[in-house]
């Protein structure tokens, strides 16, 4: 018997892309979805194809970076179900086009932050108290990203923000352990979706108005890891109900190059802050 069937799933970020492949995958695992995203009309058409597996569905129009929204989502999704056994704060914004740190501005970071960092602290604050209270499967899933992991040039607000998605998520996997409830850190690698269009389009800037002279600045992390693009996003729905149930804390949709991975750790320890073990007494 699928331990995921006849639970509910909040998926923010649910009208397109990631989110979309989400309450898909959860629909055909029998799972009754909220599908909540800032445009309205995308999150009804992702519900209609949810109850065609099946499942009930509840389109939701939601700011995560606007916590009073977060809490309607949450009264709506307690209301209509009674309970939510998995929250995915999938929601996230990307960076285009890329530019320097030089180029950035407040409003650039706090528009990042405030959807990327904070709609997570806002979806956490406003499920996870009920969810305690509950019994039975219980998980949340936080999309952060390969970027968060590995810096990538161009593109500093938005690796700093998952880079904090992944630090929070790590940290709360241990607190909400004793609870029973689980935590997986999604880390999608380059996947062909509509992010960068979806975060023009909610900032309210179309491309012919942003085209400003930036500075150039290379991109030889990007270029690198851009050989190992997935062909669909259409498969990262099934990942996470997978690791749901394995109750695995980190989710990477695609496989890097052993070497860029040890180039990581090497800058996070370095050899100085290696020291052999000793051999015991005796």
């Amino acid at each position: 018997m699928d331990e995921l069937k006849g639970g509910v799933a909040v998926v923010t970020g649910g009208g397109s892309g990631i989110g979309r492949s989400i309450v898909l995958a959860m629909a055909q695992r029998g799972v009754n979805v909220v599908v909540a995203d800032i445009q309205e009309g995308p999150a009804g058409k992702v519900a209609e194809e949810a109850r065609a597996a099946g499942v009930r569905a509840l389109a939701v129009r939601c700011d995560v970076a606007q916590h009073a929204e977060m809490l309607a989502l949450a009264e709506r999704a307690y209301s209509e179900f009674g309970s939510v056994n998995i929250l995915c704060n999938n929601a996230g914004i990307s960076w285009r086009p890329y530019r320097s740190i030089l180029d950035a501005t407040l409003d650039d970071w706090r528009f990042m932050l405030g959807i990327n960092l904070w709609g997570i602290v806002h979806g956490l604050d406003v499920f996870l108290p009920r969810m305690r209270k509950q019994t039975g499967l219980r998980h949340v899933v936080n999309t952060a990203s390969l970027g968060g992991l590995v810096p990538l040039e161009g593109h500093c607000i938005y690796s700093s923000s998952k880079a904090a998605v992944i630090g929070l998520s790590e940290a709360i996997a241990t607190e909400l352990a004793p609870h029973g409830i689980g935590v997986t850190i999604l880390c999608p690698g380059p996947i062909p979706t509509n992010l960068g269009d979806s975060t023009l389009r909610v900032r309210g800037e179309v491309p012919e108005e942003i085209r400003r002279q930036f500075e150039p600045v290379a991109t030889p992390t990007m270029e690198r890891i851009a050989a190992f693009t997935l062909p669909s996003v259409d498969v990262v729905g099934a990942m996470v109900c997978e690791a749901v149930l394995s109750r695995r804390l980190y989710l990477h949709t695609t496989t890097l190059p052993a070497d860029l991975v040890a180039d990581r750790m090497h800058i996070w320890f370095g050899a100085q802050t290696l020291t052999p073990t000793k051999p015991g007494p005796g």
